[in-house]
């Protein structure tokens, strides 16, 4: 089973509501499929109520040598999910580790594999946007209702939000292409935020650098066209010398040079490429959520009607 794709609506009292439904549906996509397992649900105690929900994806189906946790943060108070990608996790102490971070100017020392060696406790509180906390993507929702699309797959996932809050998520492995050994290539980007992060970058191991290391460019921003691998075509024609398919571009995944270009020489640039995600130009009037394109034999889904970014559903055309 590569691919569990759903899809549907959200219609809810309050946006605490729709929050919540939101985010059993995607614990309950992810305990369906044979890769991923539900460690734990947990509500620390505190003033500010919180419920964490933590994810391991299984080498054993994920074809990494390690398994991997993705943490799904949801507030009591406002339904706001927020969710992060990790190499570590301890289930007794309720502590992740080995995370990609936010972006700062303080060098920190990396482990023999390029990952940062700190640690963040699930608390009753959200999540901070500090260099010492993992780098997250959020949603809130706004109003009683969302419509969403989610694709888990063998090694990540991807899920989309569209209503009065509109986003997207998408995690987990990518294709390195790197002189430089990754055998846990690992990422996360958003549709809020034009920078993502990876939880471990080859080029810094052993050595002192900027958390910047860790952070990437890589589809998080619309038409950023630094990360398009190939020929970028039109997704309102069909065209004739490509069997009446829109051809699309992959897309890259690239450092942030976040002091400069002298960046590259010491964590550097051009990391890999995204799985189950293309880009394109032009998307075709008349879209509604959820239309998708043919591609490769198979439906492929934007997050929003109007961009330009698909994903794979795994779903047959």
């Amino acid at each position: 089973m590569a691919i569990i794709f759903t899809t549907g609506t959200i219609n809810a009292p309050d946006a605490g509501s729709v929050g919540l439904a939101m985010a059993e549906k995607i614990r309950d996509d992810f305990v369906a499929h044979p890769a991923w397992e539900l460690v734990e649900e947990y509500v620390p105690a505190g003033i500010t109520p919180a419920t964490w929900y933590v994810f391991k994806c299984l080498a054993v189906e994920s074809g990494l040598p390690a398994d991997f946790f993705v943490i799904l943060q949801r507030m009591h108070s406002d339904g706001s999910i927020r969710a992060s990608i990790c190499e570590g996790y301890d289930s007794a102490t309720h502590v992740a580790s080995l995370f990609g971070t936010w972006s700062t100017g303080t060098s920190q020392l990396y482990d023999a594999s390029g990952r940062l060696p700190i640690t963040y406790v699930l608390v009753s509180g959200q999540m901070s946007i500090t260099g010492a906390s993992p780098k997250h993507s959020g949603w809130a929702p706004s109003g009683v209702s969302t419509k969403w699309w989610l694709a888990v797959a063998e090694d990540g996932f991807t899920v989309a939000f569209n209503g009065a809050a509109n986003g997207f998520w998408h995690f987990g492995a990518y294709i390195p292409l790197s002189n430089l050994s990754n055998v846990m290539p690992l990422q996360m980007i958003d549709g809020s935020d034009t920078r993502g992060a990876v939880t471990r970058n080859p080029a810094v191991a052993s050595s002192s650098a900027k958390q910047s290391a860790l952070v990437v460019y890589g589809g998080g921003a619309i038409n950023f066209t630094g990360t398009y691998l190939g020929f970028v075509g039109r997704l309102d024609i069909d065209d004739k010398l490509m069997g009446n398919q829109r051809p699309v571009a992959e897309v890259g995944i690239q450092t942030d040079d976040a002091s400069g270009f002298a960046d590259r020489a010491s964590h550097g640039w051009v990391l890999g490429k995204q799985k189950r995600m293309r880009a394109g130009l032009n998307p075709p009037a008349g879209f509604a959520f959820g239309d998708a394109y043919v591609f490769q034999g198979r439906l492929w889904v934007p997050y929003l009607p109007t961009d330009t970014r698909l994903w794979d559903t795994g779903v047959a055309a």
